[in-house]
């Protein structure tokens, strides 16, 4: 591995940080409690507690916190049908959220230090020619934490109305899954603890396992398409005998 590389990856810091923190936050008494807190007041049906939701959900999703928990809080508080329309649009703000941070920090000497690489830059061709079905795609597979695949998608060329498509789109199958379980315990606490528990359990290790299988296939799929974006690129770009500059290597 070259000196340059390690060097990104030692400044990939914060992405560590990103990763470890909700799983942190969670283990804090007043943060389990706080959420217990929220979720009985939304069971209430407290307005106030459903405008704190949906920014809590912006909140957690900038830091990564679990969706299957954040979700799982709306199917608990309103059942599976009024906690979907809950849930999910209030994850797709969570990922505009992070979209947005996504194109500030694209825009800084930090962010610029990812993105002008050349591997970086033949993603964003790939977004700019298909990027609502990458997009989709790479809902569907858990190929990283949702949080933060929209940050780095924030740091390409998608438009925001493709972000939110490939989440009402790709996250739907997951966000039923969640919020449905959500709607079979009795309480917050047993929701924060089948969240705990679940992480180990025979089930989600044989989902983490086909998840691993789809993400290569959809990996696969990404790699395909872009090598045939990239000589779209080049079959269309100036070339001297037309009077423009060569596209750059």
């Amino acid at each position: 591995m070259g000196r340059d590389r390690l060097r990104t990856l030692a400044r990939a810091w914060p992405v560590g940080v990103m990763l470890i923190a909700p799983w942190v936050a969670l283990q804090a008494p007043f943060v389990r409690q706080a959420i217990v807190d929220l979720a009985d007041r939304m069971h209430r049906g407290e307005l106030v507690a459903l405008v704190q939701y949906v920014i809590g959900y912006c909140l957690g999703a900038l830091i990564l916190m679990p969706k299957a928990l954040l979700s799982g809080l709306a199917g608990y508080a309103y059942g599976p049908v009024k906690g979907l329309c809950v849930a999910l649009p209030s994850a797709t703000l969570g990922a505009c959220c992070a979209f947005g941070i996504g194109r500030l920090v694209a825009k800084t000497a930090y962010g610029r230090m990812f993105t002008e690489t050349s591997r970086f830059r033949l993603v964003d061709t790939v977004v700019r020619t298909d990027g609502l079905r990458i997009a989709i795609l790479l809902r569907l597979a858990p190929v990283m934490p949702q949080p933060l695949l929209s940050v780095l998608l924030g740091a390409t060329a998608l438009p925001l109305k493709h972000l939110v498509l490939s989440m009402l789109v790709g996250l739907l199958p997951a966000t039923v899954i969640h919020v449905y379980i959500g709607s079979l315990v009795r309480s917050a606490l047993e929701l924060l603890a089948t969240n705990r528990a679940e992480a180990l359990s025979p089930r989600n290790i044989a989902v983490g396992v086909f998840g691993l299988l789809v993400t290569a296939g959809v990996l696969y799929l990404i790699g395909q398409m872009a090598k045939r974006s990239l000589a779209r690129a080049i079959a269309q770009s100036p070339t001297p005998e037309r009077g423009g500059a060569p596209l750059a290597p």
